[in-house]
C-alpha cells in the first residue's frame, strides 16, 4: 500500500468526531438512523403498499446524504492536505 492509501485511512479514522457531528445534524435520534437504514433496504413498492412511501424516500435520502457528506469531508481534507504537502516538495 502506498502513502496515499495510508493517508486516506488515517483521515477516515481521525474524522470520527466530524462524522458524529454530521450524524447529529441529519438524524434526530438513533431510532431515526435505524429507520433510515431499514428503509434503504426495503423496496419502494413494499413501502408504497404499507403507506410509507414518502417516509421511505426521506429516510433513504437522509442516509445517502450522511454517507455522501462523510465521504466529501475526507475527500476535501485529502485534496487540501495534498496541496499543502505539495508546497514543501
Amino acid at each position: 500500500m502506498d502513502w496515499n492509501g495510508i493517508f486516506i485511512i488515517a483521515l477516515v479514522i481521525i474524522n470520527f468526531p466530524v462524522y458524529r457531528f454530521i450524524y447529529k445534524l441529519i438524524f434526530s435520534d438513533p431510532e431515526d438512523f435505524d429507520e433510515s437504514v431499514k428503509f434503504s433496504f426495503t423496496p419502494d413498492f413494499i413501502s408504497f403498499f404499507r403507506g410509507k412511501y414518502w417516509q421511505d424516500k426521506w429516510g433513504t435520502f437522509k442516509l445517502r446524504m450522511y454517507i455522501l457528506s462523510c465521504l466529501v469531508v475526507v475527500l476535501l481534507e485529502y485534496m487540501l492536505l495534498s496541496q499543502v504537502i505539495g508546497y514543501f516538495h
